[in-house]
């Protein structure tokens, strides 16, 4: 060792000294002295190892912060125990710093290449080795804090994916529960009281259409009778939050006077005050007032369900209001929305044609039968349509998850796959081309699913883009088959496949064939990565030319 810069180690010492636990290894034994010396006075745990297979067995079952690894030792140098330690997950990530006499070109080069992070030269410099070993511990604290820093972001994109879903599962449920309610109900804006919506069977109760409510004031409207019961309403709703039970005269558009018992409820939409409102028709209640003492029990109990179903949609609608934060549906489900509402279209308009002619009292019997064959017919359309988006709404929320979370879990390998296909159909349906996949669906895996989706996806890209230059509809297959306690997938297909002498490079980065029209030559290489590295399995592949390619992935099932 140079002791000339010896005076100077202490000038590396701090007022609080690192701890860390450093693996040496050299077979001989003064270098190893002095290496342990200069470093224990630094306050660093060593850990002396002699030779290459107890360094492995060592770092393997306790892996040190940083390993000081001499490269020429007998039985296995330092390249071999690097290699190895680097095929290990358990020690894939230990720093790594060559301690060698060797100082050419080639040699410093061979060490970065197996995962070395950094050399020392012997004679060893003391300052050098102190402040080489002081950077790489640093370093090795920051990336921990890093990927402690990326999991707590996966968990929390995770969490907020769970949230967003059950904000929209609950838009969903109080959008149904008002529209279908019975009793008549309305939102209000507190602010100009103009109506914000209106439900069917208020629209039915006043008499007005939706499109005449909507946007006007009851007060516009008259649909007040006394304008002193709209002030006291208003002004307990304002002070109170609510009001319960009121009694109103209620004027519809052709002039009848309903009494209404009002159940008002304050809510916040996106910041704003709004009024969620039902009202009781109770009119024929009163004419019939004295017949219906005998029913008082049921007319109380009828009070308390309607009670219940108002919270109710107070909650909704407070949780309906976070659902906006919610993104809208890809652009796939457009085609079945779009069909649907074109359907309901037509199917109002066939309404308001048969709404006319018998309002008009010119109603035929052929007329409302040809009504009844189109609202059946638009009926089935829209309800096919509806559950298909609901049905591409679901996959793209499972298959969006798992890409962003990256997290371990157990499911289903061929549903999974089978969802990551419905996801691919987009581009596959510019093309003549179809995917056939076969498997055991009870088939149970514990693994990544979010990186087994990218594989399919790249793999299925690759082929839609380069196997099939002629355009002719081709076929690809997808079979899962289990081998043991591994899971065999077999991806296939029937193209133009792969030149000789370029199947042994096609897992390379930036390796194409296809650079002229845009390819990256990243494809193959981030699926032979998330194959060996996440899944933890291996690929292979074999290919003829004209008549396809075939990629067989193994990996573990848990």
């Amino acid at each position: 060792m140079d002791t000339s810069s010896a005076h100077s180690a202490t000038d590396l010492r701090t007022d609080t000294q690192p701890v860390a636990d450093i693996m040496v290894v050299d077979d001989t034994p003064a270098n190893l002295h002095l290496l342990i010396k200069v470093l224990t006075e630094k306050g660093y745990h060593i850990r002396p190892i002699t030779e290459g297979t107890l360094a492995l067995t060592s770092a393997q079952s306790s892996p040190p912060d940083v390993i000081l690894l001499d490269i020429q030792m007998p039985e296995m140098d330092g390249y071999e125990v690097c290699r190895r330690l680097k095929e290990d997950e358990r020690t894939r990530n230990i720093p790594i710093i060559f301690l060698t006499v060797l100082d050419d070109e080639d040699s410093i080069v061979k060490g970065f290449e197996l995962g070395g992070v950094d050399y020392v030269t012997k004679p060893v410099r003391e300052r050098e080795l102190l402040a080489r070993v002081k950077n790489q511990i640093e370093l090795r604290s920051l990336q921990k804090q890093l990927r402690e820093t990326n999991e707590q972001q996966k968990a929390l994109l995770a969490q907020q994916a769970v949230t967003a879903a059950a904000l929209k599962e609950s838009e969903e449920k109080f959008s149904k529960a008002f529209q279908n309610s019975p009793l008549p109900t309305t939102i209000v804006n507190l602010t100009n009281e103009q109506y914000v919506d209106v439900n069917q069977a208020f629209v039915q109760r006043s008499g007005y259409t939706r499109e005449e409510l909507v946007g006007h004031t009851a007060s516009e409207l008259k649909l007040w009778q006394s304008l002193e019961q709209r002030t006291a309403v208003f002004n307990q709703l304002k002070s109170q939050g609510y009001s319960h039970g009121t009694e109103i005269g209620m004027c519809t558009k052709t002039g009848e006077v309903k009494s209404v018992v009002l159940f008002l409820e304050l809510i916040q939409l996106n910041g704003e005050a709004y009024v969620l409102g039902t009202g009781e028709d109770i009119t024929q209640h009163k004419i019939d007032q004295k017949k219906l003492t005998a029913q008082t029990q049921a007319l109380s109990q009828t009070l308390e369900t309607l009670q219940t179903t108002q919270a109710e949609l107070i909650r909704s609608a407070k949780m309906a209001a976070l659902g906006n934060l919610v993104a809208g549906v890809a652009h796939e489900i457009n085609t079945p929305v779009g069909t649907a509402l074109m359907t309901a279209s037509t199917l109002s308009n066939a309404t308001q044609s048969v709404a006319t002619e018998l309002k008009q009292d010119e109603l035929k019997r052929s007329s409302f039968e040809n009504y009844l064959e189109i609202a059946t017919e638009c009926s089935h359309l829209i309800l096919n349509n509806l559950r298909r988006a609901g049905e591409l709404i679901n996959s793209f929320k499972k298959v969006a998850v798992d890409q962003t979370s990256l997290q371990k879990r157990t499911f289903l390998i061929k549903p999974y796959v089978d969802e990551v296909i419905a996801n691919l159909m987009p581009q596959l349906q510019k093309t003549d081309h179809q995917i056939k996949l076969s498997g055991d669906d009870t088939l149970l895996v514990e693994s990544y699913p979010g990186s087994l989706a990218q594989v399919i996806t790249n793999l299925t890209t690759n082929s839609l883009s380069h196997a099939y230059p002629d355009e002719r509809p081709g076929t690809i297959s997808i079979k899962i088959e289990t081998d043991a306690n591994n899971v065999v997938l077999i991806y296939q297909d029937d193209g133009c496949g792969i030149a000789v002498e370029d199947q042994s490079r096609i897992f390379e980065p930036f390796f194409t064939t296809a650079r002229d029209t845009g390819g990256s030559g990243l494809g193959l290489h981030l699926v032979y990565n998330l194959v060996t590295q996440t899944l933890r399995g291996n690929i292979e592949a074999e290919s003829i030319t004209g008549q396809g390619t075939t990629f067989t992935i193994t990996f573990p099932r848990s």
